[in-house]
């Protein structure tokens, strides 16, 4: 699956939540997630780009956990990549065979984040521990559908919300990275 994504880098919430009703977009959850990242005993995916994780997310009454890798970014304006998930039942036995084949844990991130849904888009409100907030707007490009269209309509939707700027490429785990003295 391909997922299109942009973020972008917001003081507060306020305004937003007050555009995104405006614009008819439905409220749908909220949920605290937190990844683990890895780092691959073969490639540095720092250097290349790509990404896995395990999320747990916790939502009101269940907890799911994902193993998530994420390809290279293909575009220099968005976080458009190959995304493959799969659900799995137990973290620490999941983290445990990655971590025996190789496999080193290299970082965390942790963010609550309420979900909107607007004419096939995701839209998040992403509050990020110790980096900030971010609203991230997404949708799965299924076949037949033109990428740059998709594109096209996420930056539109930015621009519904009043976000003309303060975009990034770089994850979480990235930014975190930069602002982490050591």
């Amino acid at each position: 699956m391909l997922e299109v994504e942009a973020k972008a880098h917001v003081s507060n919430f306020e305004n937003i939540k007050i555009k995104l009703k405006e614009i008819g977009a439905e409220e749908n959850k909220f949920e605290h997630q937190e990844d683990i990242y890895f780092n691959a005993p073969h490639k540095d995916f720092a250097q290349t780009d790509e990404a896995l994780r395990i999320r747990e997310i916790t939502r009101k009454k269940s907890v799911e956990i994902i193993l998530t890798y994420k390809g290279a970014k293909l575009d220099d304006k968005s976080k458009t990549r190959k995304e493959i998930e799969v659900k799995v039942e137990d973290k620490n036995n999941l983290a445990s065979i990655l971590e025996n084949i190789g496999f080193k844990a290299s970082g965390k991130v942790r963010k609550d984040r309420i979900n909107y849904l607007f004419k096939g888009f995701i839209i998040t409100l992403d509050k990020v521990y110790n980096l900030g907030n971010f609203v991230e707007i997404e949708k799965d490009l299924m076949e037949g559908e033109d990428y740059q269209k998709i594109l096209d309509e996420i930056f539109e939707i930015y621009s519904k919300l009043g976000i003309e700027e303060g975009f990034e490429r770089r994850s979480y785990l990235e930014l975190l990275e930069m602002n982490d003295p050591q």
